[in-house]
């Protein structure tokens, strides 16, 4: 699996523990050791493969992509993504003039089955590999933060209550 970006090496166990180039999949958890998380978003959804799930706002003509994770047992935020910092748009081309924006109120994800505010939640992070990613982002980037600039960004869900399943309950591609 390739490493961890960056920003979410305090909240996502591996499945794998061999770093390599390949993609990254691995389970949300927090530095209290919960799985156990309310996934907030900025309150905007749309219909993918049948499923609802969060997408990206638009918010005084601004376009916003964020998700948080807020620990169910000790209530610590982790922000899982946002579309102005993470991925290859947020991170090789970012924008300092949008990033520079207040960040959209975040709501609670409710599980469209039960209603339930808790879910379990898993990642997976696809990418181009190291080389590739070097040579498209011609220097802008460090070699040592090439996993920062990842293509694709998924999150699946699983509610903690009735356990109705989300295997792609948002996924970006961040290219």
């Amino acid at each position: 699996m390739m490493p961890l970006p960056t920003h979410l090496k305090d909240c996502i166990v591996p499945d794998e523990t061999t770093i390599d180039e390949t993609n990254l999949a691995g389970r949300i958890r927090c530095d209290c050791e919960s799985l156990k998380f309310q996934f907030l978003y900025p309150g905007q959804t749309n219909t993918w493969n049948g499923e609802i799930g969060p997408c990206t706002a638009e918010i005084g003509g601004k376009f916003f992509f964020l998700i948080r994770a807020r620990c169910a047992d000790c209530g610590k935020e982790h922000l899982l993504i946002d579309s102005d910092f993470h991925g290859w748009d947020g991170f090789v081309g970012h924008r300092p003039e949008q990033a520079s924006l207040p960040r959209p109120p975040l709501v609670v994800w409710n599980c469209v089955s039960c209603g339930g505010r808790d879910h379990y939640g898993r990642i997976e992070i696809e990418t181009e590999g190291k080389e590739l990613c070097l040579e498209e982002a011609h220097g802008a980037i460090a070699e040592d933060r090439w996993q920062d600039a990842f293509g694709w960004f998924t999150i699946s869900i699983e509610c903690a209550n009735c356990g109705k399943k989300s295997p792609e309950w948002m996924s970006l591609e961040t290219m």
